[in-house]
């Protein structure tokens, strides 16, 4: 196939910029052209030839139908059941569950987080939670962290709530276990609920909270001066496939809607 066409396939033509179209309706021209080659010429059609290469490549590299995300999740999936908790790693055990929740999270449409309470007491998960946020309708509060708190809550008032008050907050032996540092949100969320320990397998860089504690208002900051939150002593493995599942997630519509729309 002609690198001219390869450019004109719909896949590729729907995402080229008005800037790159041009590129490729001069290259048109200029391969229709009678003209005599010239040594200008030639170069000139070597560097619009090459510029069209390097679109090619970048362009495939995109997604763009439903059976390649499918296959994408497929590929995931194979490295989450390959995994295996890391003696070595304390918390192994428990960011294995978390990512199999984002995991699940992803299949079902949603953003690629889970999350989990522990009992350290006896060291069992207690209740799961993933992202709920886009399926199966939207839900701006259904984070993963948020999630969890609620089925835990509710978990709870069907018991009839801690034996010692009517105050449903969790108890300091709990530890919640999250794939992704948590959002604002989700932070406040958590200090709230009364959860002392939580760890996260991976930061947040542009949305999370926990490494951005000392700008929390006042209020805030000072009841989580006794928490104890950190980054997961997890494996290299598990850390990677938690990113990407992140990576993975609706976070990015805005970028894909723009993508789409060029």
């Amino acid at each position: 196939m002609h690198l001219f066409d390869i450019v004109r396939s719909r896949a590729h033509w729907e995402r080229l910029p008005a800037a790159k179209k041009k590129i490729h309706r001069v290259a048109a021209e200029s391969r229709s052209n009678s003209q005599p080659t010239t040594i200008g010429n030639c170069f000139g059609r070597l560097s619009i030839l090459l510029a069209l290469v390097w679109l090619s490549f970048c362009f495939q590299a995109v997604p763009v139908s439903g059976q390649d995300k499918a296959h994408r999740i497929k590929k995931i999936e194979a490295r989450v059941q390959r995994l295996q908790a890391d003696p070595a790693c304390r918390d192994d055990v428990y960011g294995l569950i978390v990512v199999k929740q984002a995991l699940a999270s992803i299949k079902e449409g949603s953003g690629g987080i889970g999350a989990c309470l522990v009992d350290e007491t006896t060291g069992k998960v207690i209740a799961m939670g993933r992202n709920r946020q886009y399926k199966p309708w939207f839900r701006s509060d259904l984070h993963a962290e948020m999630d969890l708190l609620t089925r835990y809550e509710d978990w709870m008032r069907k018991k009839g709530g801690r034996e010692t008050a009517k105050d449903l907050r969790a108890g300091p032996h709990l530890i919640l276990v999250s794939s992704v540092e948590p959002c604002p949100m989700c932070l406040t969320r958590i200090i709230n609920a009364g959860i002392k320990k939580m760890v996260y397998v991976i930061p947040d860089e542009t949305g999370g909270m926990v490494s951005r504690m000392d700008q929390l208002p006042p209020f805030w900051k000072k009841r989580a001066l006794r928490c104890n939150y950190r980054q997961a002593a997890c494996s290299p493995e598990i850390q990677q496939i938690a990113n990407d599942l992140f990576n993975f997630s609706m976070r990015t519509w805005g970028l894909k809607k723009k993508m789409e729309a060029q």
